[in-house]
């Protein structure tokens, strides 16, 4: 693999950089990327945020917090960031982990020789790979499809408009120009799924997880749940199971530090808990979740 540059979006409410996401950023650099950080509304870093920065092999660049990642990664960019780069990556941290090494799933990926990958296939509004974590060679994000979508006004757009444009837009662009692609999780789409496309981290996200091959878990899922899945109660047990935990490299307390307060809505109807039953990956391990007395138990866990 030649040069390797990682475009990496991230915004911190309070001015600090999370111990989880610098672990990323170790991971990352672990992977022979360069990365560099598009640090969302902060205008300094903390004299340990530095240090810790520096120490991940990482460098940080100021900006406005407008137009989410697609934006921050526009910025990196424009700062000439991937001059030359063979291969590019764009991560945001959106998701917790890798909560197992990412070097051998990287080079796995790599070894493929595809155009373009990511961790996860979706179908959801249409077909696109998630955009939290896509790998680019040269050839195919100097592609004029690729580059007319990255270059769009994404720091004038909301969160649903750059969702459409940019994370669904690039797969449309990657349709269009035929470029070979991969997903360390492919969607498969087979029964009812064939009809309702969701977001596979949603409510795949124990199936994924477990797998060991995409190594993470979305933020919003932990934080907000929004579509209220029954079994999510299960995630300490599965977090607990994964190697870096276990190790002691990712502290379960990273995990409740990086979601802070969660929302806890009303649960699920009756008619969409079936649903989600039909349609989830998960489906046995989720019945068994929602079963008398698994409620009590993820709590003794975590107590």
């Amino acid at each position: 693999m030649g040069q390797a540059v990682c475009l990496f979006a991230m915004h911190s409410a309070d001015g600090r950089l999370p111990a989880c996401v610098l672990h990323y950023l170790r991971e990352l650099g672990g992977c022979g990327l360069a990365v560099h950080v598009a640090l969302s509304g902060m205008a300094a870093l903390h004299p340990e945020d530095r240090a810790a920065l520096d120490d991940a092999g990482a460098v940080g660049h100021f900006r406005a917090n407008r137009g989410l990642d697609f934006a921050a990664w526009q910025h990196l960019v424009e700062l000439g960031c991937v001059a030359d780069a063979d291969f590019v990556v764009l991560a945001n941290d959106s998701v917790i982990g890798p909560l197992q090494p990412l070097a051998p799933i990287f080079a796995r990926m790599q070894r493929l020789g595809c155009d373009v990958w990511g961790m996860v296939e979706s179908h959801e509004m249409a077909w696109h790979l998630q955009s939290w974590f896509l790998c680019f060679t040269q050839r195919a994000w100097h592609t004029p499809q690729i580059a007319r979508i990255l270059a769009l006004p994404f720091r004038d757009m909301d969160r649903a408009e750059i969702i459409l444009h940019g994370e669904v837009g690039l797969g449309a662009a990657i349709t269009a120009a035929g470029l070979s692609w991969a997903a360390c999780w492919p969607d498969h789409r087979r029964g009812l799924r064939r009809l309702l496309a969701i977001n596979p981290m949603h409510l795949d996200w124990m199936s994924i997880l477990g797998s060991g091959a995409v190594p993470f878990i979305k933020v919003a899922l932990l934080r907000e749940n929004p579509m209220r899945v029954p079994w999510l109660h299960r995630w300490p047990e599965l977090a607990l199971r994964s190697s870096a935990v276990r190790s002691g490299q990712f502290p379960m307390a990273w995990i409740c530090a990086r979601i802070g307060p969660v929302s806890d809505g009303p649960r699920a109807s009756l008619t969409m808990c079936l649903l989600y039953v039909l349609l989830t990956r998960d489906r046995m391990s989720a019945l068994r979740a929602m079963g008398p007395g698994s409620r009590r138990a993820a709590r003794a866990r975590t107590a």
